[in-house]
């Protein structure tokens, strides 16, 4: 899942490519499955990260668009089936964001929200690690290469 983010960081801060919307639909998958290997390994039980998405919208989101785009579309969603990934455009003069966005950003509109994937993809990263430090786990982020200006959780 970091590394993905590693990917996401840097193409948000790289030049325009479709690196960009992949790198983050590769994230958003690889963070939702966190889910699977923490319940099977019997690190966090289900009932917990039951809780845990459903107190958190941003969650949420994360498994309707990795479960969206895996299986075409969503029988039970967390947030909104009909989910939508759109380019929107960003004025060169907002610097108030962290990222580039020389075209636009993409952005997830779901359930009444409208949230930036990049900064989503950093909430979602902050929000599983408090989670596994509060089991007294943690994520190794020794050995993952990223930018030198940005770096996950």
């Amino acid at each position: 899942m970091l590394r993905w983010h590693c990917r996401v960081i840097a193409a948000a801060n790289g030049e325009p490519s479709a690196d960009e919307l992949d790198f983050l639909l590769a994230f958003f998958e690889s963070a939702h499955h966190l889910r699977d290997w923490l319940v099977r390994t019997g690190a966090v039980s289900a009932a917990d990260l039951e809780s845990f998405a459903t107190a958190h919208v941003e969650i949420g989101i994360c498994r309707d668009i990795a479960n969206g785009f895996k299986h075409h579309s969503i029988s039970r969603s967390s947030v909104d089936a009909e989910f939508a990934i759109v380019r929107q455009y960003v004025d060169p003069s907002d610097r108030g964001r962290p990222y580039r966005y020389p075209n636009g950003e993409w952005t997830v509109l779901a359930g009444g929200h409208q949230l930036s994937l990049v900064p989503l993809s950093e909430t979602v990263v902050q929000l599983w690690s408090g989670l596994l430090r509060s089991k007294g786990l943690s994520i190794d982020s020794e050995d993952i290469s990223c930018p030198a200006d940005r770096s996950p959780a």
